[in-house]
């Protein structure tokens, strides 16, 4: 068994509200909900109104479809409109 861990760091742009934040955060989490079998959570600055930081957790019983999935939703997340990813680590447990 094999358990992807991906940690994305990002900025919410011109977010003036947790509102607009939530709303470009949500919409990002539903969508990678529907296309992958992933988790996904905002983990941290949760009372940022730019700053996020994303938890996706993938498990399977082969590391490179994992791996994969992980990778997609990446993807994913940087061609979100108002959503910019300076940073991603992906580890597996």
């Amino acid at each position: 068994m094999v358990i992807g861990l991906l940690e994305v760091s990002g900025r919410v742009i011109g977010s003036s509200s947790l509102k607009d934040k939530r709303s470009v955060i949500k919409r990002g989490q539903t969508r990678i909900r529907n296309q992958f079998n992933l988790s996904v959570a905002e983990i941290g600055h949760q009372d940022d109104r730019q700053i996020t930081e994303l938890a996706l957790v993938g498990v399977g019983s082969n590391r490179v479809i994992v791996e994969k999935e992980l990778q997609q939703a990446l993807k994913l997340l940087e061609s979100l409109d108002g959503l910019e990813i300076y940073e991603a680590e992906l580890s597996y447990l």
